[in-house]
């Protein structure tokens, strides 16, 4: 039951990040890369280390289609739910137990802002409806030191 209720959310999380970048694939290369990444989904959220294992990029990169990044050895910090409540990605992957969807945004520092960040490449923030500003996340960032 728990791999139907994933394979629904990737398939959700896909189409809807499809659709948002204009990316057009296959459904069959969707399907694919469902099934792919949800080999190894009992790998993902394993601990709160900041730096993403290759099976959690592999997800995010397939969760958010971005072209302009990739999260392979990337630094994350996890905010939510509800706004800017420390979390970190073991959390965010527990979601997975309790909802068939976690609604998640992402925001990727420049570089400037990756040293004002600590070293953050990017920051995913899940279960929130505001949409916040790099110095929000980047002081909030600074306020659990």
């Amino acid at each position: 039951m728990k791999g139907l209720i994933i394979i629904t959310v990737f398939v959700f999380a896909q189409c809807t990040g499809t659709m948002n970048k204009s990316k057009q694939i296959t459904h069959r290369e969707l399907r694919q890369n469902i099934a792919d990444t949800l080999e190894h989904f009992e790998k993902m959220g394993k601990d709160s280390s900041y730096l993403l294992n290759n099976y959690e990029a592999e997800y995010f990169n397939e969760r958010f289609q971005r072209k302009d990044f990739d999260f392979t050895d990337k630094k994350v910090f996890f905010f939510g739910p509800g706004g800017l409540v420390f979390s970190d990605k073991e959390r965010y992957f527990n979601e997975f137990t309790r909802h068939s969807f976690v609604q998640s945004s992402i925001h990727i520092f420049s570089e400037t802002e990756r040293e004002k960040s600590g070293g953050f490449d990017a920051v995913i923030v899940y279960w929130n409806k505001r949409n916040y500003s790099s110095e929000d996340l980047i002081k909030r960032l600074k306020d659990r030191q």
